[in-house]
Parts: C-alpha cells; structure tokens; sequence
C-alpha cells in the first residue's frame, strides 16, 4: 500500500492549524527493507537501525479495548503524519480505524476516516464519509472545508461553490473569501481577473486583522499565494514562504515553493527545501532535478526509478503528477509524461496540475514534429 500527502490536509481539529488546497506522498509504508540474496552464510542481508520517530508514537493497537481508544490512536496517527510526513503513520490510523465495529461509528470516527481516504487519493470514499457526517452534524466546519478542499482539487466546481456558500452562512468570512476568491481565479485563465481575486482576498485578510483567527489566516495565505500564481504575481514565492514559515510541517506549501524556486533555477534553494524530505515523491522528484541541474542526484533518480517502477507493478501510483514529472524532466519522455499527467487531470486540477499538462503538450508535440 502506498500513501499520498498531496492534496491540502484538513486537520484544523487535529494540529490547531489548517495546512494548504491540494500533494502525495509516496513510500512503501508498509513493505520492509529490499531482499538481498546473500552469496555466502556471513553476508550481511540488512541492518536494522533506528529510526526517529514523532514523540506522541503510536502505541500498539492491541491495547485499545474501547473504540473511544481506538478512534483517539487514530486521530493522533494522523496528527503525527502531518507533522513528520511519515506514511506508516497512515497505515496505524487505517489499522485503527479499521478495529472500531460500525455500530460504534462517531461524526469522530467519520471525520478523521474521510481525512485518512483524502491522504489516500480515495477521494470518492472520503465524500461519502463526509456526507454521512453532514448528515449527523450539519453544520460541521471541518467536513464543510475538507469537502470544499476536495471538490476545488478535482476541478468540482458546482459542488465547490456549494461549500463554500455553506461557509459563508456559517459566518466563517475569512475562510469563505478565501474560498470565494479562489474559484473566481481558478474559473478562468484571465490573468486580469486572478489579479482582481488576490487585491479581494487581501483586503478581506487585511480587514480580519493580525489578531484573527491564526487558521483562518494561515488558510487565507496559502489560497492567496495560489491565487499570486495564477496572475503570474512576482510575490508567489514570498507568499508560500510565509505559509511555511507559519507552519514548517506544512509539505504542500514546500512543495509548492520549491517548483517556484526550480522555475527560477535556484537550485540551491530547492535542495534545502526537499533535502529532508526525500520520501515524499513531489518534494524527492524536484530535489532530483535540481540535483541534476548542478551535475550530481543519480543516486537519488536511480531510487525514485525503482520507486515507481514498483508501484507500477503493483497498480498503486498514487501521485502521477510527480510521475509524470519524473518521466518530463528527468527522464526526458515527453509521451509517457503527457499521458500521465493526462491521467493525474482526472483527479486533480489544481495550479500545479494544469502547469504540468501544458508544459507535457508542448515538449510531446515538439518530440513529434522533430521526427
């Protein structure tokens, strides 16, 4: 089983702060070390080490007796994977979650299984976890905002615009301008009117003031520093660098900010941003490349080839934007890219998705036309 972080988590209740829309991480989570057949009886096979783990690890799941324990173990896996990008911590909250017995399901239980099916890419199920829980708490902020995240990502306009009407009559202003302003730059490719949307969300975060709420305002910067990409601002960068420095856990404002640093050829930026986080594919795909860039990262691309080239084999490639880039911009194959970020479109049609997708068109047709 494979686990993503790609999409903008929404954890608010979990880690008191809201990451940023739309990403996936991709390690094998729950497979051990590579098999080495040893050629005589004292080879080493492998050595096991220690790993650094989240301070609040989860504990074995065979102490919990109550689904009260379980539900809580789960919530705290899922805390601890936002804040360490580590993928067997999806596999506890999913092993956890998987011990509570349906007649025991809670808006809890819904809420933290919809958030681990996002992180999951199994976008269809978490909807109907949330629409059960829509229907047990109505006014839940926190499935409003995961459903509104997922239908923005998958390019769900209509259902889009629903949940963001619902913040609205919620009185959550901040929030619903942000959501507001985000469809209106997402809804066309007028620079003009992205522009329009990023002078509205500002004056509306200006009118909250430094004293609103610190996740609504972390929210509203990662929405705006989108929207500053989406016209073409030259504060996108500063904008992601500011979501991140609110939050350093935060792997989608990374990984959007290192793309932009790629864009500029600051590969020594995009190095200190990935370097720690080379088990996420987005952030290991961009340190590959700008690795390259400087003459060095073979070792790195030889992982990440074998990476993939197992997930393919087992049908678990989750995150095909990073895929497709790999295929694009390390291994120069402009027609495996173009029909994998054709695939990734499907799914996701955030900003990064669509730059992705034009940029496969042009290098595929240019490949062709050079035949």
């Amino acid at each position: 089983m494979r686990f993503t972080n790609n999409t903008r988590a929404i954890l608010p209740l979990l880690m008191g702060f809201i990451l940023g829309p739309g990403l996936s991480l991709v390690a094998s989570a729950l497979t051990g070390p590579p098999v080495t057949h040893p050629t005589r009886d004292e080879q080493t096979v492998f050595t096991i080490t220690k790993q650094a783990t989240p301070q609040n690890t989860l504990q074995n799941s065979l102490l919990a007796t109550t689904p009260e324990q379980h539900i809580a173990r789960a919530r705290q896996a899922l805390l601890d994977f936002q804040r360490s990008a580590n993928p067997r911590l999806l596999g506890d909250a999913q092993r956890e979650l998987a011990g509570v017995s349906a007649e025991d399901y809670t808006p809890d239980f819904y809420l933290y299984r919809a958030s681990l099916r996002q992180s999951l890419h199994q976008f269809s199920a978490a909807v109907a976890d949330l629409a059960v829980l829509s229907k047990l708490q109505p006014n839940n902020f926190h499935a409003q905002m995961m459903r509104f995240n997922i239908a923005f990502v998958s390019g769900d306009t209509v259902v889009a615009d629903l949940a963001c009407d619902k913040l609205a009559n919620a009185s959550k202003d901040l929030y619903a301008a942000s959501c507001r302003q985000l469809l209106r730059a997402a809804a066309t490719e007028n620079v003009v009117e992205a522009e329009a949307a990023y002078h509205e969300l500002k004056t509306a975060m200006a009118k909250a003031g430094p004293l609103a709420d610190r996740q609504a305002l972390s929210w509203a910067s990662g929405s705006l520093a989108d929207i500053a990409e989406r016209a073409g601002r030259d504060d996108a960068a500063q904008l992601w660098q500011l979501v991140l420095s609110m939050n350093p856990y935060d792997v989608y404002a990374r990984a959007r900010l290192a793309a932009l640093k790629l864009a500029t050829n600051n590969n020594a930026a995009v190095l200190a941003l990935t370097g720690q986080y080379l088990a996420v594919d987005s952030l290991a795909v961009l340190h590959a490349i700008a690795a390259r860039r400087q003459g060095g990262g073979e070792q790195l691309i030889s992982v990440l080839r074998e990476r993939f080239n197992e997930a393919l084999w087992r049908g678990e490639v989750l995150h095909k934007r990073a895929y497709a880039q790999f295929l694009l911009d390390i291994e120069s194959k402009p027609a495996a890219a173009l029909l994998w970020a054709q695939n990734n479109w499907q799914e996701q049609r955030e900003w990064p998705d669509t730059q992705l997708l034009i940029r496969a068109r042009r290098a595929a047709a240019q490949a062709e036309n050079s035949q």
